[in-house]
Protein backbone atom coordinates (compact mmCIF):
# COMPACT_ATOMS: atom_id res chain seq x y z
CA UNK A 1 0.00 0.00 0.00
CA UNK A 2 1.44 3.39 -0.98
CA UNK A 3 0.91 6.71 0.80
CA UNK A 4 -1.98 7.84 -1.41
CA UNK A 5 -3.82 4.55 -1.01
CA UNK A 6 -3.37 4.75 2.75
CA UNK A 7 -4.78 8.27 3.00
CA UNK A 8 -7.79 7.13 0.95
CA UNK A 9 -8.27 4.11 3.23
CA UNK A 10 -8.42 6.23 6.41
CA UNK A 11 -10.54 9.04 4.94
CA UNK A 12 -13.53 8.18 7.16
CA UNK A 13 -11.45 8.95 10.27
CA UNK A 14 -9.56 12.04 9.09
CA UNK A 15 -10.38 15.64 8.12
CA UNK A 16 -9.62 17.88 5.17
CA UNK A 17 -8.61 20.86 7.27
CA UNK A 18 -7.86 21.56 10.92
CA UNK A 19 -10.59 23.43 12.76
CA UNK A 20 -10.81 24.84 16.25
CA UNK A 21 -13.56 22.35 17.15
CA UNK A 22 -13.81 18.56 17.15
CA UNK A 23 -15.06 17.09 13.87
CA UNK A 24 -16.11 13.59 15.00
CA UNK A 25 -13.37 11.84 13.04
CA UNK A 26 -11.07 9.38 14.78
CA UNK A 27 -8.12 7.26 13.75
CA UNK A 28 -7.02 4.52 16.15
CA UNK A 29 -3.47 3.14 15.79
CA UNK A 30 -3.12 -0.33 17.27
CA UNK A 31 0.31 -0.79 18.86
CA UNK A 32 2.05 -3.62 20.70
CA UNK A 33 4.78 -2.14 22.92
CA UNK A 34 7.46 -4.78 23.57
CA UNK A 35 10.18 -4.19 26.16
CA UNK A 36 13.50 -5.11 24.53
CA UNK A 37 15.94 -4.12 27.31
CA UNK A 38 15.45 -3.97 31.10
CA UNK A 39 13.21 -0.98 31.79
CA UNK A 40 12.33 1.02 34.90
CA UNK A 41 8.68 2.02 34.94
CA UNK A 42 8.45 3.52 38.43
CA UNK A 43 7.26 6.69 40.11
CA UNK A 44 9.43 6.66 43.22
CA UNK A 45 12.53 5.36 41.45
CA UNK A 46 12.38 1.96 43.11
CA UNK A 47 9.07 0.11 42.99
CA UNK A 48 7.62 -0.85 39.65
CA UNK A 49 4.24 0.68 38.85
CA UNK A 50 1.60 -2.06 39.01
CA UNK A 51 -2.18 -2.30 39.05
CA UNK A 52 -4.37 -5.17 40.21
CA UNK A 53 -6.77 -6.01 37.38
CA UNK A 54 -8.75 -8.99 36.12
CA UNK A 55 -7.66 -10.54 32.83
CA UNK A 56 -9.69 -12.75 30.50
CA UNK A 57 -13.11 -12.38 28.90
CA UNK A 58 -15.61 -10.97 31.45
CA UNK A 59 -18.18 -13.56 32.44
CA UNK A 60 -15.98 -16.45 31.33
CA UNK A 61 -12.50 -17.64 32.37
CA UNK A 62 -10.83 -14.72 34.20
CA UNK A 63 -8.00 -14.32 36.68
CA UNK A 64 -6.92 -11.53 39.01
CA UNK A 65 -3.38 -10.37 38.27
CA UNK A 66 -0.95 -7.64 39.27
CA UNK A 67 -0.08 -6.13 35.89
CA UNK A 68 2.75 -3.72 35.22
CA UNK A 69 1.20 -0.32 34.54
CA UNK A 70 2.69 1.76 31.71
CA UNK A 71 1.07 5.00 32.88
CA UNK A 72 -0.58 6.97 30.11
CA UNK A 73 1.30 10.22 30.81
CA UNK A 74 4.63 8.46 30.27
CA UNK A 75 3.89 7.21 26.75
CA UNK A 76 3.57 10.49 24.83
CA UNK A 77 6.59 12.12 26.48
CA UNK A 78 9.10 10.01 24.58
CA UNK A 79 7.10 10.21 21.38
CA UNK A 80 6.82 13.99 21.59
CA UNK A 81 10.58 14.28 21.93
CA UNK A 82 11.00 12.16 18.81
CA UNK A 83 8.34 14.23 17.03
CA UNK A 84 9.98 17.56 17.83
CA UNK A 85 13.40 16.23 16.85
CA UNK A 86 12.00 14.90 13.58
CA UNK A 87 10.28 18.22 12.97
CA UNK A 88 13.54 20.14 13.49
CA UNK A 89 15.43 17.81 11.16
CA UNK A 90 12.86 17.77 8.37
CA UNK A 91 11.29 21.24 8.54
CA UNK A 92 13.84 23.31 10.44
CA UNK A 93 15.39 24.63 7.26
CA UNK A 94 12.14 26.14 6.02
CA UNK A 95 10.34 27.11 9.24
CA UNK A 96 11.90 29.08 12.10
CA UNK A 97 9.26 27.92 14.65
CA UNK A 98 9.97 24.28 13.72
CA UNK A 99 13.69 24.89 14.13
CA UNK A 100 13.26 26.42 17.60
CA UNK A 101 10.51 24.16 18.99
CA UNK A 102 11.54 22.31 22.19
CA UNK A 103 9.83 20.26 24.92
CA UNK A 104 10.22 22.81 27.73
CA UNK A 105 6.86 24.60 28.12
CA UNK A 106 8.36 28.05 27.72
CA UNK A 107 10.39 26.91 24.71
CA UNK A 108 7.45 25.37 22.85
CA UNK A 109 6.35 27.06 19.66
CA UNK A 110 2.58 26.80 19.58
CA UNK A 111 2.33 27.18 15.81
CA UNK A 112 4.34 24.14 14.74
CA UNK A 113 2.83 20.90 13.37
CA UNK A 114 3.89 18.96 16.47
CA UNK A 115 2.43 21.44 18.98
CA UNK A 116 -0.80 21.88 17.02
CA UNK A 117 -1.26 18.10 17.05
CA UNK A 118 0.07 17.04 20.47
CA UNK A 119 -0.91 20.25 22.27
CA UNK A 120 1.03 22.90 24.17
CA UNK A 121 0.75 25.00 27.31
CA UNK A 122 0.30 28.74 27.15
CA UNK A 123 3.98 29.44 27.86
CA UNK A 124 5.29 32.85 26.85
CA UNK A 125 3.10 33.18 23.79
CA UNK A 126 -0.25 33.47 25.56
CA UNK A 127 -1.85 30.69 23.50
CA UNK A 128 -2.56 27.09 24.48
CA UNK A 129 -3.43 24.23 22.18
CA UNK A 130 -5.50 21.16 23.13
CA UNK A 131 -3.93 17.83 22.25
CA UNK A 132 -5.60 15.77 19.55
CA UNK A 133 -3.57 12.63 20.31
CA UNK A 134 -5.06 10.47 23.06
CA UNK A 135 -3.39 7.81 25.20
CA UNK A 136 -4.48 5.72 28.17
CA UNK A 137 -2.54 3.50 30.55
CA UNK A 138 -1.35 0.20 29.10
CA UNK A 139 -1.12 -3.03 31.10
CA UNK A 140 1.22 -5.98 30.78
CA UNK A 141 -0.41 -9.23 29.70
CA UNK A 142 1.56 -11.19 32.30
CA UNK A 143 1.73 -10.83 36.07
CA UNK A 144 4.36 -8.70 37.80
CA UNK A 145 5.74 -11.84 39.47
CA UNK A 146 7.10 -12.95 36.07
CA UNK A 147 7.72 -9.54 34.45
CA UNK A 148 9.55 -7.67 37.23
CA UNK A 149 12.96 -8.35 38.71
CA UNK A 150 15.08 -6.47 41.23
CA UNK A 151 18.63 -5.51 40.31
CA UNK A 152 21.04 -4.04 42.84
CA UNK A 153 22.29 -0.60 41.81
CA UNK A 154 25.01 1.66 43.16
CA UNK A 155 25.48 5.44 43.37
CA UNK A 156 21.84 6.25 43.89
CA UNK A 157 20.51 9.68 43.02
CA UNK A 158 20.31 12.08 40.12
CA UNK A 159 23.65 13.80 40.60
CA UNK A 160 26.63 12.60 38.59
CA UNK A 161 28.93 12.95 41.61
CA UNK A 162 27.93 13.30 45.26
CA UNK A 163 29.18 12.73 48.78
CA UNK A 164 28.44 9.33 50.25
CA UNK A 165 25.83 8.98 52.97
CA UNK A 166 24.89 6.04 55.17
CA UNK A 167 22.54 3.68 53.36
CA UNK A 168 23.06 5.45 50.07
CA UNK A 169 25.55 3.09 48.47
CA UNK A 170 23.10 0.61 46.93
CA UNK A 171 19.42 0.21 46.19
CA UNK A 172 17.34 -2.41 44.41
CA UNK A 173 14.81 -0.93 41.97
CA UNK A 174 12.33 -3.02 40.02
CA UNK A 175 13.15 -3.58 36.36
CA UNK A 176 10.65 -4.74 33.74
CA UNK A 177 12.06 -7.79 32.01
CA UNK A 178 12.61 -7.91 28.24
CA UNK A 179 9.74 -9.61 26.47
CA UNK A 180 7.07 -7.89 28.54
CA UNK A 181 4.30 -6.71 26.20
CA UNK A 182 1.67 -3.98 26.46
CA UNK A 183 -1.28 -3.66 24.04
CA UNK A 184 -1.72 0.08 23.46
CA UNK A 185 -4.04 2.20 21.33
CA UNK A 186 -3.04 5.69 20.15
CA UNK A 187 -6.04 7.73 18.98
CA UNK A 188 -5.97 10.83 16.79
CA UNK A 189 -8.99 13.11 17.01
CA UNK A 190 -9.98 15.23 13.98
CA UNK A 191 -6.56 14.79 12.39
CA UNK A 192 -5.31 15.33 8.87
CA UNK A 193 -4.10 12.26 6.96
CA UNK A 194 -0.62 13.83 7.07
CA UNK A 195 -0.85 14.03 10.86
CA UNK A 196 -1.66 10.32 11.04
CA UNK A 197 1.36 9.61 8.84
CA UNK A 198 3.50 11.84 11.07
CA UNK A 199 2.47 9.90 14.20
CA UNK A 200 3.18 6.59 12.44
CA UNK A 201 6.67 7.84 11.56
CA UNK A 202 7.18 8.92 15.17
CA UNK A 203 6.05 5.56 16.59
CA UNK A 204 8.39 3.81 14.18
CA UNK A 205 11.36 5.90 15.35
CA UNK A 206 10.74 5.96 19.12
CA UNK A 207 12.41 3.16 21.04
CA UNK A 208 13.28 4.60 24.45
CA UNK A 209 10.65 5.42 27.03
CA UNK A 210 11.39 7.19 30.27
CA UNK A 211 11.56 10.46 32.16
CA UNK A 212 14.60 11.48 34.16
CA UNK A 213 16.07 8.85 36.42
CA UNK A 214 12.95 6.89 37.35
CA UNK A 215 11.62 5.62 34.02
CA UNK A 216 13.34 4.29 30.98
CA UNK A 217 14.00 1.32 28.82
CA UNK A 218 14.12 0.21 25.24
CA UNK A 219 10.70 -0.53 23.77
CA UNK A 220 9.86 -1.65 20.24
CA UNK A 221 6.56 -0.40 18.86
CA UNK A 222 4.87 -2.96 16.61
CA UNK A 223 2.06 -1.26 14.67
CA UNK A 224 -0.62 -3.90 14.13
CA UNK A 225 -3.26 -1.91 12.29
CA UNK A 226 -5.07 1.38 11.82
CA UNK A 227 -8.82 1.77 12.39
CA UNK A 228 -10.57 4.86 10.99
CA UNK A 229 -14.13 6.09 11.52
CA UNK A 230 -16.45 8.09 13.77
CA UNK A 231 -16.57 5.77 16.80
CA UNK A 232 -14.59 5.69 20.01
CA UNK A 233 -12.58 2.49 20.31
CA UNK A 234 -11.98 0.16 23.27
CA UNK A 235 -9.56 1.09 26.04
CA UNK A 236 -6.21 -0.61 26.52
CA UNK A 237 -7.38 -2.66 29.52
CA UNK A 238 -10.30 -4.04 27.53
CA UNK A 239 -7.93 -5.06 24.73
CA UNK A 240 -5.50 -6.64 27.22
CA UNK A 241 -8.29 -8.65 28.87
CA UNK A 242 -9.58 -9.93 25.57
CA UNK A 243 -6.02 -10.66 24.34
CA UNK A 244 -5.52 -13.00 27.31
CA UNK A 245 -8.81 -14.68 26.36
CA UNK A 246 -7.63 -15.06 22.76
CA UNK A 247 -4.37 -16.66 23.96
CA UNK A 248 -6.25 -19.16 26.11
CA UNK A 249 -6.57 -22.41 24.19
CA UNK A 250 -4.20 -25.13 23.10
CA UNK A 251 -0.93 -24.04 24.77
CA UNK A 252 -2.54 -22.24 27.71
CA UNK A 253 -5.57 -24.04 29.11
CA UNK A 254 -6.68 -21.19 31.35
CA UNK A 255 -6.29 -17.42 31.63
CA UNK A 256 -4.11 -18.00 34.69
CA UNK A 257 -1.67 -19.99 32.53
CA UNK A 258 -1.28 -16.98 30.22
CA UNK A 259 -0.61 -14.37 32.91
CA UNK A 260 1.83 -16.67 34.74
CA UNK A 261 3.75 -17.81 31.64
CA UNK A 262 7.50 -17.23 31.69
CA UNK A 263 7.33 -15.98 28.08
CA UNK A 264 4.77 -15.42 25.34
CA UNK A 265 5.49 -15.86 21.60
CA UNK A 266 5.50 -12.47 19.87
CA UNK A 267 3.68 -13.70 16.77
CA UNK A 268 0.93 -15.30 18.86
CA UNK A 269 0.47 -12.12 20.90
CA UNK A 270 0.23 -9.98 17.75
CA UNK A 271 -2.45 -12.25 16.32
CA UNK A 272 -4.28 -12.32 19.64
CA UNK A 273 -4.34 -8.50 19.97
CA UNK A 274 -5.74 -8.10 16.47
CA UNK A 275 -8.33 -10.78 17.18
CA UNK A 276 -9.19 -9.18 20.54
CA UNK A 277 -9.74 -5.74 19.02
CA UNK A 278 -11.83 -7.14 16.20
CA UNK A 279 -13.92 -9.18 18.66
CA UNK A 280 -14.65 -6.10 20.79
CA UNK A 281 -15.63 -3.84 17.91
CA UNK A 282 -17.82 -6.55 16.38
CA UNK A 283 -19.53 -7.21 19.70
CA UNK A 284 -20.23 -3.51 20.17
CA UNK A 285 -21.29 -2.92 16.60
CA UNK A 286 -18.57 -0.35 15.95
CA UNK A 287 -17.75 0.49 12.36
CA UNK A 288 -14.21 1.18 11.15
CA UNK A 289 -12.28 1.13 7.91
CA UNK A 290 -9.25 -1.04 8.65
CA UNK A 291 -5.68 -0.97 7.36
CA UNK A 292 -3.95 -4.27 8.13
CA UNK A 293 -0.58 -4.85 9.77
CA UNK A 294 1.09 -5.77 6.47
CA UNK A 295 -0.35 -2.70 4.73
CA UNK A 296 0.78 -0.42 7.55
CA UNK A 297 4.20 -2.02 7.30
CA UNK A 298 4.42 -0.91 3.67
CA UNK A 299 3.46 2.63 4.68
CA UNK A 300 6.12 2.69 7.41
CA UNK A 301 8.71 1.53 4.91
CA UNK A 302 7.74 4.39 2.60
CA UNK A 303 7.98 6.91 5.47
CA UNK A 304 11.58 5.87 6.15
CA UNK A 305 12.50 7.53 2.85
CA UNK A 306 13.61 11.11 3.61
CA UNK A 307 12.04 12.62 0.51
CA UNK A 308 8.69 10.94 1.11
CA UNK A 309 8.63 12.02 4.74
CA UNK A 310 9.57 15.58 3.77
CA UNK A 311 6.69 15.76 1.29
CA UNK A 312 4.22 14.54 3.94
CA UNK A 313 5.45 16.92 6.61
CA UNK A 314 5.60 19.89 4.23
CA UNK A 315 1.92 19.36 3.40
CA UNK A 316 1.24 19.08 7.12
CA UNK A 317 3.08 22.38 7.75
CA UNK A 318 1.04 24.16 5.06
CA UNK A 319 -2.20 22.96 6.64
CA UNK A 320 -1.05 23.99 10.11
CA UNK A 321 -0.07 27.48 8.93
CA UNK A 322 -3.51 27.84 7.34
CA UNK A 323 -5.17 26.75 10.59
CA UNK A 324 -3.06 29.12 12.71
CA UNK A 325 -4.03 32.04 10.46
CA UNK A 326 -7.69 31.31 11.25
CA UNK A 327 -7.42 30.28 14.91
CA UNK A 328 -7.50 32.47 18.03
CA UNK A 329 -4.11 34.12 18.64
CA UNK A 330 -3.01 33.46 15.09
CA UNK A 331 -2.33 37.04 14.14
Amino acid sequence: MDIDAFTDAIASGTVEEIKNTRQNRRTHIQVLREVTAPARFTTDGERGNTMTVRMGRPGEDTVETRAVDLFYRKQPGAERRTAKSLQRDVLGGESEPCKEDRMHPNDMRQNTPESVLFGSAAGNQGVSQRSRVYYNSAYSLRDASVTLQQNTQTAAGDETRQEAAEGQGTWTPDFVRPGTMFPSIVTLDSALPEEVLFVLAVLDRTNHYGAGETRGGNVTNHVLGVYAGHDEGPANLEVARETVAELTGDEFAHASDVVEASTLPLSDVKEAIIGAYDHIIETRGLEFDVVSESEVGEVLTALRDEETLHDVMSDQLDAVEDYVSRAPGGD
